[in-house]
């Protein structure tokens, strides 16, 4: 029996439901009521009657052509003992028109009915002479249908006069089998509407990647611009916990299997949808997914002029106030501070911006059009916080150095001006400040930050950064272990791979950085890794994929030369390159590189840059990280460990100082 392709099936990215069994109004995002669930159900009786879909495809979009404009093959044509009554009520229940569908489910269930007892009186037609059963028999075997409810064992199947008997007692107790399935089916579908949400576990959320349905790729910036929209809305509903749109936007390939990236985000629902343009209108449907029943609890569509960017998030968001917050059993009575936007153009720029690579060039970009946003409505924070992890990105990958950097601040701190609760801006913030020194304020804003949002990933995360940075290393530890079990997929959390090699826990590093596998600073990362390790194999292979830059140059460099004169040269040059960072952490992450490289001295200067200069109290990493025992019997060494320590004890106290 050939079976629904798991390709087929729910996918992220792609519309929610099995596509395979969606009626033409779903594919279209009209408006959908009883007939819909008609339709879906007579996929199914097509299926139960033939061992195959109804509608096929190497995608889902080609399967959705299917829908709204192919008709399945005959049933008979797949299975020669499916009744002529059969095929007339499944084809009926497939009409493309609804006005031509069955129009109730009791209509339905009464030819069902009658049709079953046709068949235990024996009344059911048999099939004509000439017709498909006849033709196949000279061309071929035909595809075998589901299995018979004879046993092939019994003393019925053995004797070849009672073949037909036994087709028609299989076919009444089949009949039998889809009377009760659409009892079941269509009590179920009446429960749609009133989910039951535990009380005893958290509702976690993710919203992934919307698709485009139509031919209008102008309108692909929506894919990323819509799911954020939501995800913002949501955000403000304290009974919710929503992973960010760095974990979920990755889902987006077809194919994958919608239950399976639930489980690995860890989430309890799951809401996409997709999007057409018609015109000059835009029709939007909204759904959201049950992971651990893989049913849809909530759906809803809407239309708005494609022009009106603003009137679409302003419908978005009713919808979600009014429909998907009390489908995910949440109250709507949470405080919403969310600013708004005022300006139709600077609203366009702000969701084009979010479509941007970060890449230096498209970084750039992105950084003019959020410019031009905020220039046009200073009043909308997500615009300013977009525009502070631009410019954070300028700042750190290209050429935009400490001018950007101050810039960033500036932006987040604009941002929460508007709106105190914007916890991505305030955890950005804290970021950007423990970067430059400012430990003891930074872990009370974000000791605070922690205590209102209890369930946010990056609020554990940015407590977890000035932690380590301080050398609260084993804090840092259980506060990256709570920010990846709020948010098991978030790219973000990375940089505590460097708390747990401090501490010497390589395998729990490992964890953090698979977060961003395939990244170029994973990548780099990973050599390090594979270095402590001893597997100088990997590592090879990991600065093989690291590209040419002059950093990149010399750990190859030491690995095939390390005692050349060349290879001396180049760590100078990538030390130097290196101290021009103002960051301090990146000081001590690369001091294992030069270590390796057998340049000793380069080591000791980024490491004292990093802990006497920077305050990276890095007191545990000294003492516990394997990279650094070719220098701990060098009086150098023993001072910097003293140093670090230091460090580490004053951020103690200070931290206590600042602490209202």
């Amino acid at each position: 029996m050939q079976t629904m392709d798991e390709a087929h099936l729910t996918s992220p990215g792609t519309m929610v439901g099995t596509v395979a069994y969606m009626s033409p109004e779903q594919v279209r995002a009209k408006e959908l009521d009883s007939r819909t669930d008609l339709f879906s159900f007579g996929s199914v009786l097509y299926e139960m009657a033939t061992g195959d879909v109804p509608f096929h495809g190497e995608s889902s979009a080609v399967i959705c052509e299917a829908i709204m404009n192919r008709a399945p093959v005959p049933a008979v044509r797949l299975n020669h003992d499916v009744p002529a009554k059969l095929e007339d009520i499944i084809n009926k229940a497939l009409e493309k028109d609804r006005n031509l569908r069955y129009q109730h489910a009791s209509e339905m269930r009464s030819d069902l009915q009658r049709l079953k007892r046709d068949t235990d009186t024996g009344r059911t037609p048999s099939p004509v002479a000439g017709s498909d059963q006849e033709f196949s028999a000279s061309t071929g075997p035909a595809r075998p249908g589901p299995r018979s409810a004879v046993s092939s064992g019994s003393a019925i199947a053995a004797q070849p006069q009672n073949r037909s008997k036994a087709r028609i007692i299989g076919a009444g107790a089949a009949l039998a089998a889809v009377l009760i399935a659409l009892a079941v089916f269509f009590w179920q579908s009446k429960q749609r509407t009133a989910p039951v949400v535990s009380s005893a576990n958290p509702t976690t959320v993710a919203i992934l990647p919307f698709q485009n349905m139509g031919s209008d790729q102008a309108t692909d910036f929506l894919r990323l611009a819509l799911p954020d929209e939501i995800a913002t809305a949501l955000s403000y509903v304290h009974s919710l916990s929503i992973r960010p749109f760095a974990t979920t936007s990755k889902y987006t390939a077809a194919g994958l299997d919608l239950q399976q990236a639930g489980r690995e985000m860890r989430v309890t629902n799951i809401v996409t949808g997709h999007y057409m343009k018609e015109g000059d209108q835009l029709e939007i449907t909204l759904e959201d997914v049950d992971v651990e029943n893989n049913r849809t609890l909530w759906r809803d569509t809407l239309n708005v002029a494609a022009p009106d960017l603003i009137a679409m998030r302003g419908q978005i968001t009713a919808k979600v106030r009014q429909g998907l917050v009390p489908a995910l059993g949440a109250s709507t009575d949470s405080a919403d501070s969310a600013t708004r936007p005022r300006n139709e153009e600077a609203y366009d720029l702000y969701l084009r911006s979010l479509a941007s690579p970060h890449d230096p060039g498209p970084n750039k970009d992105a950084i003019a059009m959020l410019e031009r946003a905020v220039g046009l409505d200073a009043s909308y924070a997500p615009a300013w916080s977009a525009l502070g992890v631009r410019y954070h990105y300028d700042s750190a990958y290209s050429n935009g150095a400490d001018a950007a950097f101050q810039k960033s601040n500036t932006a987040f701190e604009r941002a929460l001006s508007l709106d105190p609760n914007f916890i991505f801006a305030a955890a950005w913030l804290i970021t950007n400040r423990v970067e430059r020194g400012e430990l003891a304020q930074g872990y009370s804003t974000a000791k605070a930050l922690v205590e209102r949002h209890p369930e946010s990933a990056l609020a554990h995360f940015a407590l977890a950064y000035v932690s380590r940075y301080g050398g609260a290393t084993e804090e840092s530890e259980q506060e990256c272990d709570a920010a990846l079990a709020a948010d098991p997929g978030n790219f973000q959390l990375r940089s505590c791979s460097f708390t747990f090699e401090q501490m010497g826990n390589n395998a729990r590093a490992m964890d953090f950085l698979r977060l961003d596998a395939g990244s170029e600073w994973a990548t780099s990362n990973l050599r390090r890794h594979y270095l402590r390790e001893g597997n100088l194999a990997k590592a090879r292979d990991a600065i093989r994929k690291s590209g040419n830059r002059p950093y990149a140059r010399m750990a190859t460099a030491c690995m095939d030369a390390p005692s050349s004169t060349d290879t001396a040269n180049l760590a100078r040059q990538a030390a130097a390159l290196m101290l021009a960072d103002p960051d301090p952490e990146v000081h001590y992450v690369v001091a294992p590189d030069f270590v390796f490289c057998g340049q000793p001295d380069l080591a000791m200067s980024l490491l004292k840059s990093a802990i006497v200069t920077g305050h990276y109290c890095a007191y545990n990493g000294l003492r516990n990280d394997s990279v650094f025992a070719p220098l701990r019997s060098t009086p150098k060494f023993a001072e910097l460990l003293s140093a670090a320590k230091q460090c580490r004890d004053t951020f103690l106290t200070d931290r206590t100082k600042a602490s209202p």
